[in-house]
């Protein structure tokens, strides 16, 4: 049985930049912890550019921002402005992860993994908001921090 974790939270927001010094002086203040640490990173998923951003907390889930060049991500931002966009759980085994859920009569947007292809190792598929009352659910590669960036844990 795969290891399934909680991981994170993330956002859609305009400008990353500006979003993540806003989020440091609030963290700085409400979880000065969690504001330590940002792992950034960038890649490429069907032909668009993604960025994001994600403050790393030690003591529970983490807070992720991307910015996106996708049209359907810029459809997202004109009609609903930034917003929580999913919640993520990571697997040890996103393969086996994905066919129980496919087993288990949970729909996905795709039974076929995508993700940056700068980081081959790190895959993705999604339960549908319909599904979810309302929320994207993002379930993916388990990763951990390793000198600012992000790696297998597996």
């Amino acid at each position: 049985m795969p290891k399934v974790k909680f991981d994170h939270v993330s956002f859609l927001v305009r400008d990353l930049d500006a979003t993540i010094k806003d989020y440091q002086q609030m963290l700085a203040v409400l979880d000065p912890e969690q504001a330590k640490q940002i792992v950034w990173g960038e890649g490429v998923e069907q032909g668009y550019k993604l960025r994001w951003a994600t403050f790393v907390n030690p003591h529970g889930a983490a807070l992720q921002f991307f910015e996106s060049e996708n049209p359907y991500d810029l459809k997202l931002l004109e009609k609903y402005g930034e917003r929580v966009h999913h919640i993520a759980f990571t697997s040890d085994d996103i393969r086996k992860t994905v066919s129980d859920l496919d087993q288990a009569g949970i729909p996905l947007t795709s039974k076929e993994l995508s993700g940056p292809g700068n980081m081959p190792w790190l895959k993705w598929t999604f339960v549908p908001p319909k599904k979810a009352h309302g929320v994207l659910i993002e379930v993916a590669t388990r990763y951990k921090v390793e000198n600012g960036q992000w790696v297998k844990d597996y």
